[in-house]
């Protein structure tokens, strides 16, 4: 199981290599996010093959939320971002034109690299997803600001009406696709790469514990994703968000509200709205001692 310590030490390495903002003038006051269907808030439900209807909430929600008005926050429609995955080079660069004519000052883009890595592709797979994520990091290059960038997370397991085994990288492939992030991130001071693939590991195959207040909350397998295993609850949106949270502080000048934001992850899931899915879990694990 990925412990919080661990977390915790990925998520300030991450942070410790983002340049210091020096002063207020230059800390960001407009984020933009782009992405795919989690950071869009997708909702599985019956109308995709689910037997119960999902529920989820909007990175866009949730980070106006965190910067409680001292920034700037905008998105793109949920549909759009929903349907990155049909064409993710014409419909990415879609973002990344609407993103550009937004000019903001710093750039979310946490699931936005994921369908340039899996979804169909013909011929040599390895080489073909390869070059398309070249495509991907080429559209995020055009950002001189701040971009919040994140590694591929291994989705074998979702749910085949969600995403067929055709679908996603082998492993192989995943390991030479998140090293070409890193390196991305590596020659290019402006981009954090934040650690997605273990934040998703944990919370699909590990289980993870919460950290309350009260002491940790040990969850299942899935307990914070969707019926299709692929996206998250409002509770796991809660969780990412709140494993986001150094890498995005670290972008503020110390001193400036959003640097000094320590938010709990109490908090993030009252922001999420997701107080009931929390309480159902603490009531479950006190039914089970």
């Amino acid at each position: 199981m990925l412990a919080r310590s661990n977390f915790a030490a990925l998520l300030l390495l991450a942070a410790a290599s983002i340049p210091a903002t020096s002063s207020a003038q230059d800390a960001p006051k407009h984020i933009h996010i782009i992405g795919a269907s989690v950071s869009g808030g997708f909702e599985d439900g019956p109308l995709f093959g689910a037997k119960t209807r999902g529920d989820s909430v909007s990175m866009l929600h949730m980070l106006k939320k965190w910067s409680d008005g001292e920034v700037k926050v905008t998105s793109h429609a949920q549909l759009e971002m929903c349907y990155l995955f049909s064409n993710p080079v014409k419909n990415g660069k879609k973002q990344i034109d609407l993103a550009k004519k937004k000019d903001p000052d710093m750039i979310v883009a946490v699931d936005f690299p994921f369908w340039f890595g899996y979804g169909h592709v013909s011929g040599d797979k390895a080489k073909a997803r390869l070059a398309r994520l070249e495509t991907g990091l080429a559209y995020l290059k055009q950002f001189d600001v701040p971009v919040v960038v994140g590694d591929l997370p291994n989705m074998k397991g979702a749910k085949i009406r969600m995403l067929k085994p055709w679908q996603i990288p082998t492993e192989a492939t995943l390991k030479l696709l998140n090293a070409r992030l890193a390196k991305f991130a590596a020659d290019n001071q402006n981009v954090t790469l934040v650690p997605v693939a273990q934040i998703i590991k944990a919370l699909k195959v590990d289980g993870v514990m919460l950290p309350l207040k009260d002491g940790e909350l040990k969850t299942g397998p899935g307990a914070l994703l969707q019926e299709d295993q692929l996206h998250a609850t409002r509770l796991g949106m809660a969780l990412m968000v709140f494993q986001l949270q150094e890498a995005l502080r670290a972008h503020f000048p110390k001193k400036h509200v959003l640097h000094e934001q320590h938010w709990s992850f109490e908090d993030f899931a009252k922001a999420a709205g997701a107080d009931l899915e929390l309480e159902n879990l603490i009531d479950d694990a006190k039914q089970k001692k």
